[in-house]
């Protein structure tokens, strides 16, 4: 039968991200080992009392491992603009996402610093929620539906001529990825990126049926939110947390002080960072699968066990 890798984040109320703070963060390996463990089990951390000035993200990053690369380039800010190329860049709520679905290879890690969130501008409380807990849910609840969106591809699509560097992207495949067991390895989440089916008709029906139904699990599921402080830093899996934020309100669109920077990093750097460190303090012997999104079909034995580091001979 399917296997399910069950872990605190695939049952019952949303795990709380893991607060620490950066004076923390910056003090030690440990803390940094603290942060990764944090990320694989919960699949967030708030990071606070971080400095409130431009590129301390990318220095938090940095700490991780290098930064990814993308359309909005290596750091990118979200900020409410007067002709918005981008729904991020408005005061209209975010339903929740993940980022760069149309990308082969979407970010692993997402930082979000807060720079600016001034008292008179409401709202824009950011969201998460755990897309394989709702998953797992759906298999349960409608089994069905979960298998259509493990079998009929989605078409994620960026079509944006209209900046300063033109972009077409486009990549297909299902919405819900799964290894030879039937366990849940990977999963691809966003509405507002997703273009017109490529499938045979028969599959059209039983894909927007199976559509609706993950639809709504995502929006019954348990959220975490938290109006961002400046100073404060979340970092998420985008491979797993789906994310997003309510509206923002302000007099006018000028005045809607709310400044987030952000930069994200690949699942391989990460996973790497939290290896080697997984070794360093003693914790190859970890028994519990975690769900990091990354498809990789060894999951979760390398999680488990880690052979001898042959550079070691």
């Amino acid at each position: 039968a399917p296997c399910s890798r069950a872990d605190a984040g695939m049952s019952g109320a949303l795990p709380q991200p893991k607060r620490m703070s950066y004076a923390e963060l910056c003090a030690s390996e440990r803390a940094m080992w603290a942060m990764l463990s944090a990320l694989v089990e919960r699949g967030a951390v708030l990071i606070t009392d971080a400095p409130i000035e431009q590129h301390t993200v990318a220095r938090i990053a940095q700490m991780i491992g290098p930064l990814q690369p993308q359309i909005y380039g290596e750091l990118f800010d979200v900020r409410v603009t007067h002709d918005p190329i981008n729904l991020a860049y408005s005061t209209e709520a975010i339903g929740a996402h993940m980022d760069l679905c149309y990308y082969e290879s979407p970010p692993g890690l997402q930082l979000l610093h807060c720079i600016q969130h001034d008292a008179h501008t409401g709202g824009g409380e950011s969201l998460l929620i755990d897309g394989f807990a709702a998953v797992e849910q759906l298999r349960a609840e409608q089994p069905d539906a979960f298998a259509a969106l493990s079998r009929i591809p989605a078409t994620f699509i960026k079509d944006h001529s209209k900046r300063k560097q033109p972009v077409l992207m486009s990549y297909q495949r299902p919405h819900i990825s799964l290894d030879a067991t039937g366990a849940l390895i990977g999963l691809f989440w966003s509405p507002p990126f997703e273009g017109p089916l490529r499938v045979p008709v028969d599959d059209i029906p039983p894909y927007y049926r199976a559509y609706r139904q993950l639809q709504r699990t995502i929006d019954s599921a348990p959220q975490w939110t938290h109006r961002l402080a400046p100073g404060e830093v979340l970092v998420f899996n985008n491979r797993r947390m789906l994310h997003g934020r309510t509206a923002i309100h302000a007099p006018s669109e000028q005045s809607a002080a709310r400044w987030l920077q952000g930069c994200y990093i690949n699942i391989d750097e990460f996973m790497n960072r939290y290896n080697k460190l997984r070794r360093e303090f003693g914790q190859e012997e970890l028994a519990r699968a975690h769900s990091i999104g990354n498809q990789d079909w060894a999951l979760p034995q390398y999680l488990c066990v880690l052979p001898p580091d042959c550079t070691r001979r």
